[in-house]
């Protein structure tokens, strides 16, 4: 029996997957406290009525191996064929028992599928490829006169880079040049994010877009025009270039239903509507955990050897019971939380389509990228195009 327990505060992805390496590696009896009455957070998948809706998208892709090995751990991955999936990255091959096509869809839940991306963005009310691709349509959509100033203006920047580099619009202008910049940069991050590009600190921009710029691009377009490996790791692969990654068939949510229910297989508890009120600190010690029931009003006590926290910075900084450092704190006040709004329409067909040899058909797209300034919505997600679970559950809703 655990001899020791660790108090998590959250489950979601990071909390869970703290308590799954505890059960499966230690004595320790994991305790997750969470404050809504689900677990999954923002990687949850909602199920309304048979509709599943993700809060992201998210993807499921990694250079890291014991990342991508926990998770076909947790949910196998789909085979191309009717045998085994080989995998080469490293200049190594693996295999890979997959499910199979020849599974029944309807009875086989439990399986990791490979989606192919597709992503553009929707500006000038036109398509335009994602990453921004040099052919001909998007000449056209753009015009030569603002081709000519993007490059010029590319150009510039190139000779005349921002220095220092401080925030996120000079570091974007720096690598795209100021006119690209505002054509398709600006407008969709300022309403996803709901600040402006030179309030948000460069360092953002380099852990989010990474080295993503235009002659990478570029050479990325290049290598679309040769045959392609079955390495769905991508190592070589800038993140924001990943043309294909893994989904489990019954939406994000499931990786972390299915890993929740081992951990409390193996004996680990799960709390709900819990609000964390306050952190007893002992020295520098954390030695308990106070949260209200906050359907019932009733308080709670939770005792531990280890203490994991994923809750808020701000509300962590405010739980502690000790004086927190002035210059801690300062920092802490100071972050902005963004509101985030997911609206989940069902809808019997799109005015926007796209032209085959068979005729209009749906479009491809995973998501699109709202660039339209006049347009409140940041991005659309077509949940008809991420897995065979995904567009069944849509027909079966009529």
């Amino acid at each position: 029996m655990p001899d020791k327990v660790a108090v998590i505060i959250g489950a979601g992805p990071a909390g869970i997957t703290a308590a799954h390496e505890l059960v499966s590696r230690t004595q320790v009896k994991p305790v997750l406290i969470e404050k809504d009455d689900c677990i999954g957070g923002l990687a949850r998948t909602v199920n309304y009525k048979g509709n599943r809706i993700d809060i992201g998208p998210h993807r499921f892709f990694s250079k890291s191996d014991r990342v991508m090995d926990w998770w076909m751990k947790m949910i196998p991955l789909a085979a191309t064929n009717d045998g085994p999936t080989e995998i080469s990255y490293q200049n190594k091959s693996r295999t890979i028992e997959g499910k199979g096509p020849s599974v029944d869809a309807d009875k086989e839940d439990r399986v990791m599928i490979t989606i192919s991306r597709l992503t553009r963005i929707y500006f000038l009310r036109k398509f335009f490829d994602y990453p921004i691709s040099l052919k001909v349509q998007t000449i056209l959509n753009l015009g030569i006169p603002r081709m000519m100033r993007i490059g010029f203006s590319y150009l510039r920047a190139m000779a005349f880079p921002i220095k220092p580099e401080t925030n996120l619009e000079q570091f974007l202008i720096n690598r795209f040049g100021r006119e690209l910049y505002l054509t398709f940069f600006k407008d969709y991050t300022e309403k996803v994010w709901g600040t402006p590009c030179d309030q948000i600190s460069a360092a953002w921009g380099a852990q989010r877009i990474k080295g993503l710029n235009i002659m990478k691009a570029l050479a990325h377009a290049a290598k679309q025009m040769v045959p392609k490996g079955s390495d769905i790791r991508q190592k070589d692969t800038e993140t924001s270039l990943v043309e294909q990654f893994l989904f489990p068939k019954l939406g994000a949510g499931q990786m972390w239903d299915i890993a929740a229910d081992q951990v409390r297989e193996q004996g680990g508890e799960f709390h709900h509507n819990l609000n964390v009120e306050r952190i007893n600190v002992e020295g520098n010690l954390v030695k308990s955990v106070e949260v209200r029931n906050s359907q019932t009003g009733e308080k709670e006590t939770f005792e531990g050897d280890y203490f994991f926290s994923s809750m808020p910075i701000k509300e962590l900084v405010d739980a502690i019971s000790e004086t927190v450092p002035p210059s801690v704190k300062e920092v802490s006040d100071g972050l902005v939380y963004r509101d985030f709004v997911e609206v989940g329409l069902l809808v019997n067909k799109l005015k926007v389509s796209d032209d085959t040899p068979t005729g209009k058909q749906l479009i491809k797209d995973n998501w699109i990228y709202i660039q339209e300034s006049d347009v409140l919505v940041g991005r659309m997600q077509i949940w008809n195009n991420w897995g065979q679970a995904w567009l069944q559950t849509l027909q079966k809703s009529g």
